[in-house]
């Protein structure tokens, strides 16, 4: 996906709600944690009003109503009087720093009664995409399927992660994940893709202070052998490597975004099928930072 998006340009969204979020048309269901992307059907013309007045609403006591689907949005944007245009909406930012509440109604979109303009990654000055691919390598053992994880040195802690990296000019998503898994861990040998696991999509800030959506491809793959002996790319601050259990893994991986990734892994190992009958297959799902 190129970084080819004007800067402060909308590229994308759906009608939307009031200021300030205290009236809600309908009954939301409370509880559930929206995506960390949600998008909104919008025009050109009515983007560039919420740019300006800094918070995207629609006025009359209506939410703003928002989709975990792109192309669903897309749809409604060009349904509408004008150029359509689809926003995309950092709601796990928006959730963290609680300035916003979403809830999801009867039809199955979400809303919310306003969403500050900050939140709106593609009304943000040097608004790019960004893509990436990375995958987990897999090992049948007797004891059952183990999966191999990094551990990747933060600022203030350790966490467990699965190995990715960004695309190079040409590189299919595929190509990328079985590079950036190889060099990230340290593995002498190919690694076989058995079933493509979709992508997640989430947002973060460079450190030049540029809002990026990103895109991460995650394949799982076969690993000939069970390796023992590492040799992490430490200047890319991965210190370590190692092997879980499925169920062990997806309670180390704590980052939000990937946790659906990792409930899906240990549901379809959990099925006991055979991965090399499995056809490569995306699916749509949600989705931090190199």
């Amino acid at each position: 996906m190129s970084d080819s998006t004007t800067p402060g340009a909308p590229v994308g969204g759906a009608p939307g709600g009031h200021r300030g979020g205290s009236r809600r048309r309908g009954r939301g269901r409370r509880g559930a944690s929206p995506p960390d992307i949600l998008y909104h059907a919008t025009t050109r013309d009515r983007a560039e009003r919420a740019l300006d007045r800094g918070v995207l609403e629609v006025g009359g006591g209506r939410p703003v109503f928002l989709s975990r689907s792109e192309s669903q949005a897309w749809q409604v944007a060009h349904r509408q009087a004008g150029e359509p245009v689809v926003l995309y909406i950092d709601a796990a930012r928006a959730r963290q720093l609680r300035r916003c509440r979403f809830e999801r109604n009867r039809q199955g979109l979400w809303q919310a009664g306003s969403v500050p303009i900050g939140h709106v990654l593609n009304l943000r000055p040097g608004f790019a995409e960004q893509a990436s691919a990375g995958g987990i390598p897999v090992w049948f053992g007797e004891g059952g399927p183990e999966l191999l994880l990094i551990q990747v040195a933060r600022r203030q802690r350790c966490t467990w992660e699965v190995a990715k990296g960004k695309l190079e000019p040409g590189e299919s998503p595929e190509a990328a994940a079985v590079r950036e898994v190889r060099e990230e861990i340290g593995l002498p040998v190919d690694l076989e893709v058995v079933l493509g696991l979709g992508f997640v999509r989430y947002g973060f800030t460079t450190p030049d202070r540029e809002p990026r959506l990103k895109t991460l491809h995650m394949y799982l793959m076969r690993a000939p052998e069970r390796f023992t002996v590492f040799h992490p790319a430490n200047a890319e601050g991965i210190c370590d490597a190692r092997w879980f259990t499925p169920e062990a893994a997806m309670r180390a991986v704590t980052h939000r975004s990937l946790r659906p990734l990792m409930r899906r892994i240990v549901g379809v190992l959990s099925r006991g099928e055979r991965l090399v009958d499995w056809e490569i297959e995306a699916e749509d799902d949600e989705g931090d930072e190199e």
